[in-house]
């Protein structure tokens, strides 16, 4: 049943828990992309102090992981995306 505001009448815990639900995926996301640089950055700086060629592996894996991690927040932030789209078109019909 929807409310005159717009909503669909969930208030308190039950509505807080929904959202919470729908933005982990986000929030997952977010964390992996800076978890992915981060674990490419130390790789890269093993490597340079492995090889002898500081600082450009170190700059290599801070690139590598900045592309792979937005690649896959991106594909995230898609899929959370058609997820809600299917979700309104659910509650329309």
């Amino acid at each position: 049943m929807k409310t005159p505001a717009g909503g669909d009448g969930e208030s308190g815990a039950s509505g807080y828990s929904k959202a919470m639900r729908s933005a982990a995926p986000l929030l997952n996301a977010g964390i992996q992309l800076a978890a992915s640089v981060v674990l490419m950055l130390f790789l890269g700086r093993w490597l340079d102090g492995r090889f002898g060629c500081a600082p450009w592996l170190m700059i290599t894996g801070i690139f590598f992981g900045l592309g792979a991690g937005m690649f896959q927040f991106i594909r995230t932030v898609g899929a959370v995306d058609r997820q809600e789209a299917e979700d309104r078109k659910k509650h329309e019909d």
